[in-house]
């Protein structure tokens, strides 16, 4: 395409960009080409040829994505006319936000345009082209099955040991199991038939008797060998599992339900346990079972052992095309349950707001919709498989009809001797029960695949808040905070902050001031580097925080959230969580400098009492003491109050807010409130308009500015009153 499009430039014009979008200009999907070079704007049909549309780049005055239902397009505005360029899907959305901004960039500065997509880039499968869930992270479209069993050697490799005397074991339990059919043979040939005597059976049912045993032995061992190796396997893998779980960036939380998350770690690292107890019970056993019979089987008759084979090239070609359709249908069932038990959770966490507005009825035809689906495909599938196994057992055992026939005329004929015939029966028996066994791999095989895809799904994931291998140390930050033109979206297209401008003194109390959703959580969040900045930069004292280590940087932050969240343990392991080697002393000194020391007491059992899921067993201001002590025990240098005391009342308000003040005391501080009383012990205020900065200041100077936050401050003393009146 590239030649193509160079084969009609002009002379004295260069490409700058060539990128394709996924919808035609007939609005159905396929492949579009935009071309920007040094003059003009172009867009190609698939294939080359001539542009089906094109601007001078002077000619155009802005370009703007616009949001539609399921895709977006890209409109240029030129001497007051609109004209859509194209349309892509929701998936390349954020990489046309990024060709626009940089054309509009390049026109106000009336420039040549600048293209840098190579962070989105990075998220296109290189085979197929479709968008990776993460980047770096592999494409399920394109996986290959033997990759997936590759990536196992890392956690197999360490285990050599236990798996050569797994090897071992099955070698030894297969050659002992190929024995005794052949034992028939004599049995009835020079025992049964012949002049073997007394002594011959008696050697030959002991014999037989030792074999057993020695086989029982043998499969004992082996089956508790790989029961614990398969449990350890798995362990690292849910170790890693969950070590991913940890680093995962917010991003992935924000489109990664909580029961997802968990029928992973939990449901599919199971089902590989078994798979993996299955492959070192059954699976490998039973091919070298099948390998060994063929070889006696054709050493002693070749051409009943083809008999034998006659169905064999039937069953594998059925069993191939169920396997292709029931990984499919396995799949699709994965995915419902998940979302099925997602909606399950959902509700049971929030049920106090379900029952709060009556949602019951609601909630119940929710969830059994996704029931529903469950049990549709839960239906499909197992149907599948209950015709799969039934057709292919009678394919597999219709070779021991031409058994007997044949093989009766080859004794009749006396080509063969009866206990040949018998041999051969016995055979026969061990050959079709791995048959039927493999066949049911399948299912198995299918369930484990579909486990690990998900679970490489988020072991690959990468953290898109990345730390720099040269990052520095932070031992004791003074806390001067610097946001240079910071831009962030939590969508590439849709930005919060845009061109955000403030510089923090070391130890003060900043409040950041505006209406919702303007940018002030944002602002929270990139501090603790919870998101990275689009464009622009935050330091610390001169530092780019992204050349601080992420984990000292965090460890220097106190957070006391709006809402407190307390783990299901003892208040003194609330507390202390944020400091676990701290004494009993320590935590209950943090207790009384957060206020909370009295109703603690008030507990049986005091410091040791379990405040439940949650903290459901205390108050909302419990909880926030709670939180505030554990901030203070953290004793950090940066603190950072949300809407502390927003859920409490006046009483409980006041002796936070007398915890705070302590709190606050030689530490820089960002608090955010919409009861603008609550800032008043406040150095300076930020008031956010727009994502930007709009007012920064004293309270003092801001009221005498008669600006935004004059406004802000009129319009909640009007609200006052009302409510003073209301009563």
């Amino acid at each position: 395409m590239r030649r193509n499009v160079e084969a009609i430039l002009r002379p004295s014009e260069s490409l700058i960009l060539l990128t394709d979008t996924d919808i035609t200009s007939e609005g159905g999907y396929g492949r579009r080409w935009l071309a920007v070079t040094s003059q003009r704007l172009m867009t190609f049909p698939d294939g080359g040829g001539k542009p089906d549309a094109g601007f001078a780049l002077e000619e155009i005055e802005k370009v703007t994505p616009v949001n539609l239902v399921g895709q977006m397009a890209l409109e240029a505005e030129s001497e007051g006319r609109k004209v859509e360029l194209l349309r892509c899907s929701n998936s390349l959305s954020s990489r046309f936000a990024r060709v626009a901004k940089s054309l509009n960039e390049a026109h106000k500065e009336e420039r040549p345009p600048e293209f840098d997509l190579e962070e989105e880039e990075t998220r296109i499968c290189p085979n197929c082209g479709r968008l990776l869930p993460e980047k770096g992270s592999f494409c399920p479209a394109c996986l290959k099955k033997t990759r997936v069993l590759a990536r196992f050697w890392k956690y197999l490799s360490p285990h050599w040991p236990k798996l050569a005397l797994v090897s071992v074991l099955i070698v030894a339990t297969t050659a002992i199991n190929l024995v005794p059919p052949y034992m028939i043979k004599i049995l009835v040939d020079d025992v049964l038939q012949g002049e073997g005597g007394t002594d011959l059976l008696l050697l030959l049912v002991l014999g037989l008797a030792g074999l057993r045993v020695a086989s029982m032995g043998a499969g004992i061992a082996r089956g508790r060998v790989t029961a614990w190796l398969g449990a350890q396997i798995v362990h690292e893998l849910r170790f890693d599992l969950y070590q991913s779980i940890q680093s995962l960036s917010l991003r992935r939380y924000d489109k990664t339900q909580t029961g997802s998350l968990m029928a992973r770690l939990t449901s599919d690292t199971q089902r590989l346990n078994w798979f993996f107890i299955d492959v070192g019970t059954f699976f490998v056993p039973n091919l070298l079972q099948l390998v060994g019979i063929c070889l006696v089987l054709f050493l002693m008759d070749w051409r009943l052992a083809l008999l034998v084979l006659v169905p064999t090239p039937a069953v594998v070609l059925l069993t191939m095309w169920f396997y292709r359709r029931l990984h499919s249908l396995y799949h699709g069932l994965w995915q419902r349950s998940a979302k099925m038990r997602s909606t399950a959770q959902d509700t049971i966490s929030g049920i106090r707001v379900v029952k709060a507005f009556t949602q019951e009825p609601e909630e119940i035809d929710r969830f059994g919709d996704k029931s529903l689906d469950v049990y549709r495909a839960s239906g499909t599938a197992e149907s599948t498989w209950a015709t799969s196994y039934p057709l292919i057992s009678f394919l597999t055992m219709s070779g021991s009809l031409l058994l007997w026939y044949f093989g009766g005329m080859r004794v009749i004929g006396e080509q063969i001797s009866l206990g040949e015939l018998m041999a051969f029966f016995g055979y026969i028996g061990m050959f079709y029960g791995p048959i039927q066994m493999l066949t049911r791999m399948t299912d198995w095989i299918n369930r484990a695949f579909t486990s690990a895809q998900r679970l490489f799904e988020i072991t690959d994931a990468d953290q898109e808040v990345y730390e720099d291998p040269d990052a520095q140390p932070l031992d004791d930050p003074e806390g001067a905070f610097s946001f240079e033109d910071v831009h962030f979206g939590y969508v590439k297209d849709k930005p919060v902050l845009k061109g955000m401008d403030v510089e923090v003194e070391p130890g003060e109390m900043v409040g950041l001031v505006g209406k919702s959703g303007v940018g002030k959580t944002t602002m929270i969040n990139l501090i603790c580097r919870f998101y990275d900045v689009d464009e622009g930069r935050i330091t610390l004292d001169g530092t780019d925080i992204r050349d601080i280590r992420l984990r000292d940087l965090r460890r220097h932050i106190g957070i006391v959230p709006q809402e407190s969240f307390l783990f299901n343990g003892t208040i003194a392991e609330n507390i202390r969580y944020a400091n676990p080697d701290a004494d009993r002393d320590d935590v209950i000194e943090a207790a009384i400098a957060a206020n909370a020391h009295g109703f603690i007491m008030r507990f049986p059992d005091g410091y040791d009492t379990r405040v439940g899921e949650r903290g459901a067993r205390l108050s909302g201001g419990e909880k926030q003491r709670i939180s505030i002590a554990r901030a203070i025990l953290h004793d950090p240098k940066i603190l950072i109050l949300d809407e502390a005391t927003s859920l409490v009342d006046t009483e409980t308000e006041s002796l936070i807010q007398e915890a705070l003040a302590r709190l606050v005391k030689n530490r820089t501080t960002f608090a955010i409130a919409h009861r603008l009383s609550t800032l008043k012990n406040a150095s300076r205020l930020l008031v956010i308009e727009d994502g930007k900065r709009a007012e920064f200041g004293t309270h003092v100077e801001l009221l005498a500015k008669e600006g935004t936050y004059h406004k802000l401050v009129q319009m909640q003393s009007k609200l006052s009153a009302i409510k003073a009146v209301d009563g």
